[in-house]
């Protein structure tokens, strides 16, 4: 189950424009990255490294951040994952919001604690649903000045396994 792109797509930390003040939450994910990390061992293979693009855009009267994510074709990743990802601010909640979809047909949603940054740390948690199986999930992203480190976890068997690990710059 590759849902692990779906911090991966998170992972444009850093460049912000001027946006209306609900997307304040969404301003250090815009902008364009590359990514290098580890795909762990699991349903989709054997443990690997990654390398990957992330472009964003602002979507609907910026209101919703498109994410798109594509993983570099290797001999140890033969089988990448591309993914796009709309994250939105939501006011009532006072939380970030999230939905995903990837070239293997799985998708997700998820949304952030609030307030959705603590300190340098944004946790997103939902479900995500590949391979015919519904799981929980969790992405956790570390912002720095031009970086984003993510880390992907799915809960299997009443316990959260890492899925990948990745650091991405401007």
């Amino acid at each position: 189950m590759k849902i692990r792109f779906l911090g991966i797509l998170v992972c444009l930390f850093a460049t912000a424009s001027l946006f209306a003040a609900g997307n304040a939450n969404l301003q250090p994910i815009a902008g364009s990255w590359t990514c290098t990390g580890t795909g762990f061992a699991g349903d989709m293979g054997p443990e690997h490294p990654t390398k990957a693009v992330v472009r964003t855009s602002w979507e609907l009267g910026d209101k919703w951040l498109q994410v798109w994510y594509k993983e570099s074709k290797t001999e140890k990743n033969p089988h990448p994952v591309e993914a796009e990802l709309l994250m939105s601010y939501d006011e009532a909640k006072k939380k970030v919001v999230s939905g995903c979809v990837d070239n293997f047909g799985g998708y997700c949603t998820q949304e952030s604690g609030t307030p959705p940054w603590d300190g340098d740390k944004m946790v997103l948690e939902g479900n995500s649903t590949g391979g015919g199986k519904t799981m929980k999930s969790r992405d956790t992203f570390t912002k720095g000045k031009d970086w984003i480190k993510h880390m992907g976890e799915l809960e299997m068997n009443g316990k959260w396994t890492k899925t990948d690990e990745e650091t991405c710059k401007k």
